[in-house]
């Protein structure tokens, strides 16, 4: 399965290539605080462009990042992508001595600051939910965040997802988690 791009009502998502290394290189300094040397970038983009080729190959879901950008002007803007992630269904249940892993289908997005508050991380997560359950049949996919990244938890709920928040310190990558089910296995 490979994802070559999806359209949303504002945008594009569409999967990274070689001209991005320098807004790709801007956007993981802005989002995620990276500060990348160029041969460090260069190997990150490269392994991302090799991963839609190889993952498509073996029939693997289309774990990657892929580019936002304005459908009109095709200005980018951010990165939505798709990640295996684990979560401890027990623990965020209620259950402290079950801190057993699942592995999930999880969905993450990143938007510059200046394009912020405009509604651009919902609709390239709605965007791709589409993706993962109309073409690629997931059962549910999740999302994960800090506690104190509200603007992201706004995000989940505005999705549909549903949030459970992580009672224990541990682990970290998930200490807020957003679960949607495919309308199609209720």
């Amino acid at each position: 399965m490979k994802i070559e791009s999806l359209d949303s009502e504002r945008l594009r998502i569409r999967p990274f290539n070689q001209a991005d290394l320098e807004r790709c290189l801007h956007f993981r300094r802005e989002v995620f605080g990276l500060d990348e040397a160029g041969a460090q970038g260069q190997s990150w983009l490269q392994w991302t462009i090799d991963s839609y080729r190889e993952l498509a190959a073996l029939g693997q879901p289309p774990y990657a990042d892929y580019a936002v950008e304005l459908k009109g002007s095709g200005v980018f803007i951010g990165s939505v992508g798709v990640a295996p992630t684990v979560i401890p269904w027990g623990a965020l249940k209620g259950d402290a001595t079950d801190m057993l892993l699942n592995a999930e289908v999880g969905l993450f997005w990143g938007i510059l600051p200046e394009h912020r508050r405009r509604g651009f991380a919902t609709e390239a997560g709605s965007a791709l939910l589409g993706y993962l359950f109309g073409a690629l049949r997931a059962r549910q996919v999740v999302a994960t965040t800090e506690r104190d990244n509200i603007a992201s938890q706004r995000t989940m709920v505005k999705l549909g997802m549903k949030l459970y928040k992580n009672p224990h310190p541990a682990p970290q990558w998930c200490q807020v988690v957003g679960l949607i089910t495919n309308s199609e296995t209720k």
